[in-house]
């Protein structure tokens, strides 16, 4: 299951950051098990105005997709 969360501060402009998670569901448990990042975005457009630096900045963690 995909959701849209607020995440960490954009590293340039220190806006929240709008993150797509993918929730890890279990039959065993009520609650999602874990969640991976799959894409990040600054909301003032770091990541289109300042692509290079954004990476650098703010890779996704391991197991997200970009």
């Amino acid at each position: 299951m995909h959701t849209t969360r607020t995440g960490i501060a954009c590293a340039l402009c220190h806006a929240p950051t709008t993150e797509v998670v993918y929730l890890v569901l279990s039959a065993q448990s009520p609650f999602p098990q874990r969640g991976d990042v799959q894409d990040r975005w600054c909301p003032a457009g770091c990541h289109q105005l300042h692509l290079v630096q954004w990476k650098e900045a703010m890779p996704l963690p391991p197991g997200g997709v970009a």
